[in-house]
């Protein structure tokens, strides 16, 4: 007892000796101990460039290193923003006018209203430019009347990566962005110009997406022996005149991706020897089938991409498979190594799966992607349970390659609510194990 009474006397005697730490004594204590504040200034950055603007500043009043790191940050990202109030742009207006930075590697507006004057916009980009901005993302609401861009930003040297959303572009009579290597366009209305004049001055290209961009009938895309364009992505609603044409010629192409409803009147799409990746698919919620006047052509793009490595199908290029005329399906031979179908193993898809399999020799990976069935093919999707048992004997040596099958969704419409019964549940579980069963029995 004399041993514990001495004890707490001294430890108590210690408590009293201790000397108080101050407030800010303490906080550079904890910002000794803070490992994120030992970081380099690089990689400080680098984590803030994932934040809005709004919270990087908040960020100042972490720790006495904090307060003016973000004055420095390459990375101004303003999302999303409501233009109609005057605070918002006096906000954006002080961030870009305190910055300090020498450069800016990324600028991001992110507008949900825009009622505010264009002046302020055009001061904003102009800003980017002359901190000899590397990627600029614009991203505006849709409205009746779309914001134009200015003309000073075709002459920029230093923009690698463009990406404009809802806005109006009327290209000057001379313009090069020298440094432009990845071009993103979404429901852009072109006022003058075409996309021609953009790919001819743009020597560096490397990439180019169009989704539903306005202002042109007709919708040519060349890409020639001197340019550096290896990817081209043409998504197009199903609001094109049925007179119109999509013509493409890229023969220097790598990457290709086409996403249409066939509403146009023509379309040519040019051999590619040097495509290695095709994506072909339609924009419609329901992935059904094209109409019988369009299957030709369907059939003469398929045949065009025969060669390529990477080979993605949606159920509408499906059932054209099932359907043509099996003279000219006899002269298809598909290089692919990978595989990618988009299907709901209905019924009627089941011959097209089952021609891509047998027509691809080299394919090494599969990748199934189970799309929903609607209540118009549910019927007759379990009348082709036994469909793959009797292509067995016809597949005993042609699926010798295959070594990965990735199958998404699987067995995800036996959760449709228009299953009423227990019959229906049990045929569709039997039509999709038997497609299961039928990969692994014939893949070595």
């Amino acid at each position: 007892m004399q041993i514990c009474f001495w004890f707490c006397k001294a430890m108590e005697a210690t408590t009293l000796k201790r000397p108080r730490i101050s407030k800010k004594a303490h906080k550079d204590l904890e910002e000794k101990r803070d490992p994120l504040t030992s970081l380099p200034e690089p990689l400080l950055h680098h984590i803030l460039s994932y934040l809005t603007m709004k919270d990087v500043i908040r960020t100042s009043v972490l720790a006495k290193r904090w307060k003016y790191l973000w004055l420095y940050v390459p990375c101004l990202k303003f999302s999303p923003l409501k233009m109609s109030r005057s605070k918002e742009v006096a906000f954006i207006n002080q961030s870009l006018l305190l910055h300090k930075g020498p450069a800016i590697q990324k600028l991001s507006l992110t507008f949900l209203q825009s009622d505010a004057e264009t002046h302020h916009v055009d001061s904003w980009i102009y800003f980017a430019k002359t901190r000899n901005v590397n990627e600029l993302n614009l991203d505006f609401p849709p409205t009746s009347a779309f914001y134009r861009l200015p003309h000073f930003l075709f002459s920029s040297t230093s923009v690698t990566v463009l990406s404009l959303v809802r806005c109006e572009i009327h290209f000057p009579v001379k313009f090069k962005l020298s440094s432009l290597k990845t071009l993103s366009l979404e429901q852009v209305y072109f006022s003058g110009g075409e996309i021609n004049d953009l790919t001819d001055s743009t020597p560096i290209l490397e990439s180019l997406s169009l989704t539903d961009c306005k202002g042109f009938t007709n919708l040519y895309v060349y890409v020639f022996s001197g340019s550096k364009i290896t990817t081209l992505k043409i998504h197009e609603s199903d609001q094109c005149s049925s007179n119109s044409v999509l013509s493409i010629s890229a023969d220097y192409i790598a990457s290709f991706e086409l996403v249409t409803s066939m509403s146009r009147g023509y379309y040519f799409i040019h051999k590619m020897k040097s495509l290695e990746s095709a994506s072909f698919g339609c924009n419609k919620v329901n992935c059904g089938q094209y109409k019988a006047d369009k299957e030709d052509t369907v059939f003469e793009i398929i045949d065009g991409v025969r060669h390529a490595k990477y080979l993605r199908l949606c159920s509408c290029y499906i059932q054209v498979l099932c359907r043509n005329k099996e003279q000219r399906l006899n002269c298809l031979s598909f290089d692919a190594t990978c595989l990618e179908i988009k299907t709901g193993l209905t019924q009627g898809e089941l011959p097209g799966i089952s021609y891509m399999l047998g027509h691809s020799p080299n394919i090494k990976t599969l990748i199934i992607n189970i799309d929903k069935i609607h209540a118009k093919n549910l019927n007759n999707n379990s009348e082709g349970g036994e469909y793959w048992k009797l292509q067995e004997p016809i597949f005993v040596d042609l699926l010798c390659n295959l070594k990965d099958v990735k199958i998404y969704n699987f067995m995800k419409n036996l959760e449709s609510k228009q299953m009423s019964t227990t019959e229906d549940f049990l045929a569709h579980l039997q039509n999709d194990m038997n497609f299961l069963r039928f990969l692994l029995k014939n893949s070595r």
